[in-house]
Formats: structure tokens, sequence, C-alpha cells
């Protein structure tokens, strides 16, 4: 795991997303994810098509009736998909190992690509009953029975816990997309780390790391780049 001060790595790549198509990932669908992989320089078994296709076939049945405000489209599964591979590839590049804690996971992303491409404890955090449901049976449909769903929220450094048992702290990365605005993210993620643990926040391409954050690692792609640091004041003695 890198320490504060640590040379940053930035890694750009020319992603494509998918096609639009009806019913199942087609093979078009299937080689723009491949290709984006590769252009992460992601291994070939970090990313296995079949669970893709698992979880975007899932996620078109189920996430009506999770109430899933995004669009189920093939193109738009496809971008969220290789958003989430970004964060793979940042986090395999890093060296994370460990405990994984993703905030507001409810739509499937990017907590359920993160349990494809990354072999580790994950904890998905989400608050609405039907969300969590749904990521539950999303981690077994994947094969991931042994990550944890907490029904709950993060709030000033508290655990606001309704279903599934408290949440422990010490986590060796956090992540949160569209949850809060980064400098709270900070705030807000930094207090569930182990002292040196990665913070990863999601800014525009270009922008700088939120104060407090001491950046060890960006990937950008088009308009977007996530961002990994160590929050300051956890690296401890």
């Amino acid at each position: 795991m890198p320490e504060a001060g640590a040379g940053t790595r930035r890694v750009t790549g020319a992603i494509q997303t998918g096609t639009t198509h009806h019913g199942k990932m087609t093979a078009v669908s299937a080689d723009e994810i491949a290709r984006a992989a590769e252009d992460l320089g992601l291994p070939e078994e970090a990313v296995d098509l079949d669970k893709v296709l698992i979880l975007k076939d899932f996620l078109k049945f189920y996430g009506r009736a999770a109430n899933l405000t995004g669009s189920l489209a093939d193109a738009d599964l496809d971008a969220h998909v290789i958003e989430g591979l970004q964060l793979v590839a940042l986090a395999r590049q890093l060296g994370v190992q460990g405990r994984w804690l993703d905030i507001g996971s409810g739509g499937g992303f990017p907590g359920l690509v993160l349990a494809i491409g990354l072999d580790l404890q994950l904890t998905l955090v989400e608050p609405r009953e039907k969300r969590a449901d749904l990521l539950t049976l999303g981690l077994r449909k994947l094969g991931r029975a042994d990550c944890e769903v907490l029904r709950g929220r993060i709030d000033g450094g508290q655990w606001r816990g309704i279903e599934g048992g408290p949440l422990e702290p010490g986590f060796d990365a956090c992540s949160a997309r569209a949850v809060f605005e980064p400098e709270r993210w900070v705030r807000e993620g930094g207090p569930w780390l182990r002292p040196g643990g990665l913070l990863f926040t999601h800014l525009g391409a270009g922008q700088v790391a939120p104060a407090g954050l001491d950046e060890q690692g960006r990937l950008e792609r088009g308009r977007w780049a996530i961002v990994a640091g160590v929050p300051r004041g956890t690296l401890g003695s």
C-alpha cells in the first residue's frame, strides 16, 4: 500500500462504451468492454466477461423492481461497467488488498463490478431496502456470497445502521460514487479507513484532489477521473 508522499501514478485510456442492443449482451458489447479493459491495463482474469453478462442481465431483470432510476439500456450499462473497471484498474495498480467499503452501492455500481474484478473482502452499504436486497442477490448471482451488504448510512463519522449489523472501521479502501461532494467525502470516509488506507473519489478530469487528501494515484477517462489518496491525519505514527 503506498504511503503519503509517494509519486502519483496517472493512467489514461481511449475508452469507448458499447452500442445499444436489446436483450442479452451481444458480442459487440462484450468486445467493447474487453477493449476497454485492455486499454486500462487489466489482465484477462480481472474481467470475467461471463460475469459481466450475468450482471447486466440481472440488472435488466430486477432493476425496475428495485426502482433503479437510471437507464438500463446496454450502452448505459456498459458505460457504468467500464467506469467500475476504472476503479478496479486503479485499485490493482495501487496494490489494494484486504477490506473495501463502498458507500451508496444501491444501483449496483461500482460495488458489483468491484465484486467481479477484485478478490477482497467487500462491504456494500445502502440504506434503501429494495436496493440492498438487489445487492445481496446480485452478489449471490456473481458467486460472491462472501461479501456483505449492510443497510444504513454514514453521517459525521458515525454509522447509522438500519439492518445487517455494525460497520466496523479499519478498511483498506473506501469508495463512494455520487453520494457526497469530494471534500465532504474525505471527512466522511476517512474515519472508516485504517491508518494509511486509500480513499477513492470521482472528480472532473484534471481537477485537483479535494482538500485533506494526499493524492496517490489517478486514472482519467474523457471528462472524468478517479483519484485515490490518503486522508491527512490517518497515517498514524
